[in-house]
């Protein structure tokens, strides 16, 4: 799959450079490890992936409320919320509003990920009540246009299991991962540039990573519509993401914004995917017999260590540890 965007947020070669770079090729083939374990062939892995999904949703709606209110949410706060608490006992209801508006915002982009309709990215930021001026509403959602014919293209590609995109029979190679990871990174390249001029170069650290929140829940639903598993970024990484691509952006160099973006959030998506896999494959009847294993094992090391200097008599038989 070659896809770039003409005349748009994402300028001609961008991709093929991106998806060429060591940390986009890493975290594709962690991407492609994860992928060829579907489709999932026990209980216990749909039960895993299903409690996965979830964690990753009160994770990741956490972090945007944090970015948000500036302030630290405790998980369980976090997870009482998504389980459809509208007050918490204790806590400032602007927190527990955060976390409602956040979620609604979740949920409302959800969809997109499955038809491409780009309204329901712009409806979600608007549950965030980010305060986009009319310029910015306009620019972002003409640029989420241009990226959701790059999205089309991959989906129906991957879905007919034609070309390069599924060249291998269990699904799509590196190189195929590689090139769907970069549209992610040069989109959110791009729609921070687009609301980084909306916030303007005089906005504080903290007010520009609120701003761009939104963009923290459509880089998920670009992935899933890009047929590549989802991210997940602490409130802070988020935070250093803008700071990194302010910086970047601001040095003259064209490209550097591009790349710091791809070297920083490379790693990350690296990261989940293991996890992600990990998860998924996690089953707690042998995890727990390979750790009675290794207690047997130690206790014999110690046994042995303990009485290696005490000679054996010549009529009795070894002792067993």
């Amino acid at each position: 799959m070659a896809v770039d965007i003409e005349g748009g947020i994402i300028k001609d070669g961008e991709l093929a450079r991106l998806a060429l770079m060591p940390e986009v090729r890493d975290a594709a083939q962690a991407g492609v490890d994860l992928i060829a374990l579907w489709p999932l062939d026990t209980a216990q892995k749909l039960s895993n992936d299903a409690k996965y999904a979830e964690d990753l949703q009160v994770l990741v709606c956490r972090a945007v409320a944090e970015v948000i209110t500036g302030e630290e949410i405790p998980m369980a706060d976090a997870e009482f919320v998504y389980e459809g608490a509208v007050d918490i006992p204790g806590r400032p209801q602007s927190m527990v509003d955060a976390l409602i508006d956040v979620n609604d915002a979740y949920e409302q982009m959800e969809d997109y990920s499955r038809n491409g309709d780009t309204t329901l990215v712009m409806a979600g930021a608007g549950d965030l009540n980010v305060g986009w001026g009319e310029k910015t509403v306009k620019a972002v959602a003409a640029a989420l246009e241009e990226i959701e014919e790059a999205a089309s293209k991959s989906a129906v590609s991957a879905s007919a299991g034609e070309g390069d995109d599924d060249s291998t029979p269990h699904g799509p190679d590196v190189e195929s991962v590689a090139q769907r990871l970069a549209v992610v990174l040069a989109a959110i390249n791009g729609l921070f540039g687009l609301v980084e001029d909306n916030a303007g170069t005089a906005t504080d650290a903290e007010a520009a990573a609120r701003n761009a929140t939104p963009i923290m829940l459509y880089i998920n639903e670009l992935c899933e519509r890009m047929s590549i598993p989802r991210m997940n970024l602490t409130s802070q990484q988020f935070k250093d993401l803008v700071a990194k691509y302010r910086e970047a952006a601001g040095s003259g160099d064209g490209d550097a914004a591009l790349v710091a973006v791809a070297e920083f959030v490379a790693p990350l998506a690296k990261a989940e995917w293991e996890k992600h896999h990990n998860d998924v494959i996690y089953d707690p009847v042998a995890v727990a017999k390979a750790e009675k294993e290794k207690e047997e094992k130690i206790k014999k090391a110690k046994l042995a260590e303990k009485f290696k200097d005490i000679p054996e008599g010549k009529d009795k038989p070894p002792v067993e540890l």
